[in-house]
């Protein structure tokens, strides 16, 4: 994958002719055009200019034409694309986008979660939300939230559990809230829940976490299994000249600007100047950096929001990596302390639906308790460089074949942590194989093998040792916990000190 500095032609830091007579002093054709006096009237055509050109991009196409031509054909004519514009259009579009148009899941699809390799990954997360709702009073009413339910296995497996655990029988779960804005999905969500007999359960779908409504009455279950991986992130470089926003660019523009033909390669490119996002966020970082020197009355940009403190103390610069793949300070005024060829990732999206998700677990939205769990690939850090692309079970360049390619960055828990704060409680990250062990995956795969035909019983050890190989899912994939703001270190087992080392230890001693 080529970076590179973007051509001159190429530098849209200016507005189309149209909102340029609205912004641009020098070039007013008209005496009552206003002009950009001060910084709120820059920001303020910015985002008409990004809106401007996001309803281009987005009915550039023609209806008969794939994926990739409609890409790149929205890059050669608007000029390059933010990461996170490239990952909604190509994973989210309505008629051309990844998950909006094929069967991702299972061996036939692109990757396979860890619900599609055992069953046993769902009955054990069922065990753990059962026991945070008898330890929160047993509330005679259950309601699920999913985000991303991807085919509903997951769901389907711990209401199973749900109804064959003593203590959750007679509490039966009320309601089912999906996140999901794919109409395909849906519709195999709801045959998969019509399937394992719950199609009698009051059963809601939303478009996004935010249009999730609080419950008087019943204890909340939010379960956030490879969701945040896939929402939109940001890059951004720092070089001498500052922090330059990374985009997405075509190969060769002298070749992308001839209209209808084959989809010219894509490339990285560092933008040559400031983009909304590199300049809101440089902004900031220079505010907190200076807060005497940089004070200003007028309001903060609404993007300061998406930009939160994440983790703990950053290296001295002397040691910072070149990815950014050390734990993140505790204030924005440490990312401007990275040194130059720092990359970092954020995902305002992600920032968002954290927000939404920890509402759900203050008192007055969820006066009957709640409890979550994060599991995705990640870690409580910032991450530069782990933008990927996935196809055919491999990781592939998320520049070739858009629309045919699941994107996905690794998950900043420490930034989902500061997002969470306000209103919730977080415990861990654990490795994904520690979580499933502390919980009793050994006892239970050696249930399911004394109970199984043999020529089955191979499958299922190999799946359950899938989901705890130290070389793979096991430690690449965390799991965060969230429960009601004031819960203590050690109120949520297995989050528990010391707890990974225990496993290790009487892992080596049998």
């Amino acid at each position: 994958m080529q970076d590179a500095v973007l051509p001159p032609q190429y530098r849209h830091q200016h507005p189309p002719p149209q909102l340029r007579l609205v912004c641009d002093s020098t070039s007013q054709t008209s005496s009552s055009a206003p002009s950009c006096d001060g910084q709120s009237d820059y920001y303020k055509h910015l985002q008409a200019y990004e809106f401007h050109r996001r309803i281009s991009i987005c009915t550039c196409r023609t209806a008969d034409r794939p994926a990739g031509d409609d890409q790149s054909e929205s890059v050669s004519t608007h000029g390059p694309l933010p990461v996170s514009r490239y990952m909604t259009l190509c994973l989210s579009h309505p008629t051309l986008g990844y998950y909006t148009t094929r069967n991702v899941f299972g061996s036939s699809g692109d990757f396979i979660t860890s619900p599609e390799i055992s069953q046993v990954f769902g009955e054990l997360l069922a065990i753990w939300f059962v026991t945070q709702w008898a330890a929160q009073g047993a509330p005679s009413k259950v309601r699920i939230v999913e985000l991303g339910p991807g085919k509903g296995t997951l769901l389907a497996d711990v209401l199973r559990t749900f109804k064959a655990l003593p203590q959750a029988s007679a509490r039966p779960v009320t309601s089912i809230h999906l996140v999901e804005s794919s109409a395909a999905l849906r519709k195999v969500q709801k045959e998969k829940l019509a399937n394992s007999g719950f199609a009698d359960v009051e059963t809601r779908w939303w478009d996004n976490a935010v249009e999730v409504p609080p419950s008087e009455d019943e204890f909340t279950i939010v379960i956030a299994h490879e969701f945040f991986d896939a929402l939109p992130i940001h890059i951004f470089e720092n070089t001498p000249k500052g922090w330059r926003e990374v985009l997405v660019d075509v190969a060769d523009p002298e070749k992308a600007v001839v209209p209808n033909v084959t989809a010219e390669p894509l490339r990285l490119g560092l933008a040559p100047g400031p983009t909304p996002a590199s300049t809101l966020y440089t902004r900031l970082s220079t505010v907190i950096a200076n807060p005497a020197s940089n004070a200003s009355t007028s309001p903060a940009p609404s993007f300061d929001t998406t930009l939160p403190p994440t983790g703990a103390t950053s290296p001295p610069t002397a040691q910072a990596p070149q990815n950014a793949d050390e734990p993140i300070s505790p204030t924005l005024a440490r990312f401007a302390r990275l040194p130059i060829g720092s990359r970092i990732e954020i995902s305002p999206a992600s920032w968002e639906v954290a927000q939404s998700v920890g509402k759900l677990f203050s008192p007055s939205s969820s006066p009957k308790g709640a409890a979550g769990l994060v599991i995705d690939y990640g870690d409580a850090k910032a991450f530069g460089r782990s933008w990927r692309g996935f196809r055919k079970h491999a990781v592939v360049d998320p520049l070739t074949e858009p629309g045919h390619t699941d994107l996905t960055a690794n998950v900043d828990f420490a930034y989902l942590n500061e997002a969470l704060a306000e209103n919730a409680s977080t415990h861990g990250p654990l490795s994904q194989r520690t979580f499933l062990r502390s919980l009793g995956l050994d006892a239970r795969i050696s249930s399911l093998l004394r109970h199984a035909p043999m020529e089955r019983q191979k499958e299922i050890a190999s799946a359950a040792q899938r989901l705890i190989d130290k070389a793979g899912m096991g430690t690449q994939y965390k799991v965060m916990a969230i429960t009601p703001k004031g819960n203590q270190e050690g109120s949520a087992f297995p989050f528990v000190e010391g707890v990974e080392e225990a496993l290790d230890q009487a892992e080596r001693a049998s």
